[in-house]
C-alpha cells in the first residue's frame, strides 16, 4: 500500500511539473482556436464570453485537428480540522496524494458538429474494508460530454446560433457558471469525498451526472437571448455508455423535462446575465429496478453572473438559489423519511479577483436549508449546513494552477455542535486543500 502510494505521487508530480518544461503544448480548444487559453477562461472552466460563444457555436470555431486530444492531472493534500482521534474514518488525512487525470476528446470535427468529451482515471476510489481502513485502486469511468450539432445565422439585423446538445449532466451544457456543473468550487477534494464531508445538495446539484443521456434544443438569439428546452431519461441501452464505470444512485423513470432561459448583456469590459433554469424528475426507488416506484423532484433555479475582465485587473461573481420540493414515495415513511413531502433550498455566492490572470482570490458563501425531518436526520432533525470557502491560485503557466483551498462550516446537518450524537462539531470538518492542476 505504502509503496503505491509512493508511485502515484511521483507519476503525479511529473505530469504536472515536468511534462509543461518539456512539451509547452496547449489544451485541444487553444490550439484548434490558435487563441491563448485566457480567450476563453478566466481560469479554468469559468469562460469568458469569447469561451461562452465556443461552446454555444458546438466547438467549431477554428480549424479541425487531427487529433483534438487534451489530459489533465491533479496532485493535492488534503487535511480535516479534527479526527477526533478517529484517524481510519479518515484515510490519507494530510498525505500528499494523486487525484488522478482526464482524457478530452475535444473538438471541432466538421463546420457543423463539435464535441467535449471527457474519461477520467480516479487514484482514490475507495474500498471499505472489513477491518475498519479503507482500500484505494484505480478505477476509470465517463466523465461529462457535450456532443453538438450547430448553425448560425449571421444578417445585418440578426445574429442567431442554434443547434442540439447531447449530454449526460444537467447544466453540463450551460455556459455560464453559475449553474451547477460548472459552479464553484470548480476543484474539489477527493479525499473529502472518501471522508463524506459535503453539504447536502438537490438533485440537479450532481445528482445525475453520469447517469443519464439528455438531449435538448438551444438558441442564443442577437448574443442577448438565450432558450434551451430537452429532457433527460436514464442511461441504459444504446447510451450506456454515458454512464461507464458509473454505478446508478439515482435513476429516471422515462424522459424527464428540463428548460433553461437567459438573458445576457456585453458591454465594453464587462458582462452581466441573469436566468431561471429547471429538472423536473422521477427517480426509481430502487436504482438498480426500473419498474420500482418513484419519487418526484421538482427543481427550480434562478442564477446571475458578472464579470470584469480587463488587464491587468479582472473581477467575476457569480449567484445562484435552487429549490427543490420532493414527493417521496410511501416506501420511504418511517424507514428513512418522516413526511411523505420535502423542500431543500441551496443558495451559493461566489467572488474572485485576479490579477494579470496569474494570482487570483476567491471567497465563496453556500448556505442549504431545509424541512425538518426526524428520520433522515434523527440527531438534529434538520439539513441546514452553512460555510464558507476561501481559496488562493497561482497560475505556475496558463495551463498549469496552483492553489489552496479552506473550507469551514458554521453549521452542519442542522447543529453547530454534536452534529453526529458523538460530539463532532461542525468546525471539526473544515478542511484545508492544496493542489495543482495542469492540462496539456
Amino acid at each position: 500500500m505504502r509503496w503505491n502510494r509512493i508511485v502515484s505521487w511521483v507519476v503525479g508530480a511529473f505530469v504536472a511539473i515536468i511534462l509543461p518544461g518539456l512539451a509547452h503544448a496547449v489544451p485541444a480548444f487553444a490550439r484548434q482556436t490558435g487563441q491563448a487559453c485566457e480567450a476563453c477562461h478566466v481560469s479554468f472552466p469559468e469562460l469568458t464570453p469569447y469561451g461562452r460563444l465556443f461552446k454555444l457555436s458546438g466547438y467549431t470555431l477554428g480549424t479541425t485537428q487531427l487529433f483534438p486530444l487534451s489530459a489533465m492531472a491533479i496532485g493535492s493534500a488534503t487535511k480535516v480540522n479534527n479526527t477526533q482521534g478517529n484517524d481510519a474514518a479518515f484515510p490519507r488525512n494530510g498525505g500528499l496524494v494523486f487525484e488522478g487525470g482526464s482524457l478530452f476528446v475535444a473538438g471541432k470535427l466538421s463546420d457543423h458538429f463539435g464535441l467535449f468529451s471527457q474519461w477520467t482515471y480516479n487514484d482514490l476510489f475507495a474500498k471499505p474494508q472489513p477491518d475498519g481502513t479503507t482500500q484505494f485502486v484505480g478505477h476509470t469511468t465517463v466523465d461529462n460530454n457535450d456532443i453538438r450539432v450547430v448553425d448560425h445565422i449571421a444578417k445585418q439585423d440578426l445574429d442567431l446560433i442554434y443547434g442540439l446538445t447531447l449530454n449526460n449532466n444537467p447544466t453540463v451544457q450551460d455556459v455560464w457558471n453559475s449553474t451547477p456543473a460548472f459552479s464553484y468550487p470548480f476543484q474539489t477534494s477527493r479525499i473529502a469525498g472518501v471522508w463524506g464531508i459535503a453539504p447536502p445538495a438537490t438533485l440537479i446539484e450532481g445528482g445525475l451526472a453520469q447517469q443519464v443521456v439528455g438531449l435538448s434544443a438551444y438558441a442564443f438569439l442577437n448574443k442577448s437571448w438565450y432558450f434551451e428546452l430537452g429532457g433527460y431519461r436514464s442511461a441504459d441501452g444504446a447510451f450506456s455508455v454515458l454512464h461507464h464505470g458509473v454505478d446508478f444512485s439515482n435513476r429516471l423513470k422515462d424522459t424527464n423535462p428540463y428548460w433553461r432561459f437567459a438573458y445576457n448583456r456585453e458591454w465594453g469590459s464587462h458582462s452581466l446575465s441573469a436566468g431561471t433554469f429547471g429538472l423536473n424528475a422521477k427517480v426509481n426507488v430502487d436504482p438498480t429496478d426500473s419498474s420500482s416506484p418513484t419519487d418526484h423532484f421538482r427543481d427550480i433555479g434562478i442564477d446571475m453572473q458578472y464579470q470584469y475582465l480587463s488587464e491587468p485587473h479582472s473581477a467575476t461573481a457569480q449567484v445562484s438559489l435552487i429549490h427543490e420540493s420532493t414527493d417521496w414515495d410511501a416506501s420511504h415513511l418511517g424507514v428513512d423519511r418522516q413526511n411523505s413531502s420535502s423542500n431543500l433550498d441551496s443558495f451559493h455566492l461566489k467572488g474572485s479577483y485576479w490579477y494579470q490572470r496569474k494570482y487570483g482570490a476567491t471567497l465563496a458563501y453556500f448556505d442549504e436549508y431545509g424541512s425538518d425531518d426526524n428520520v433522515a436526520f434523527p440527531v438534529t432533525n434538520s439539513p441546514d449546513t452553512r460555510g464558507f470557502i476561501a481559496e488562493l491560485n497561482y497560475m505556475i503557466r496558463p495551463f498549469w494552477r496552483l492553489a489552496l483551498q479552506y473550507t469551514g462550516y458554521w453549521k452542519y446537518l442542522g447543529a453547530t455542535t454534536n452534529f453526529d450524537g458523538n460530539g463532532r462539531n461542525a468546525r471539526d470538518n473544515n478542511t484545508t486543500y492544496l493542489y495543482t492542476w495542469v492540462a496539456f
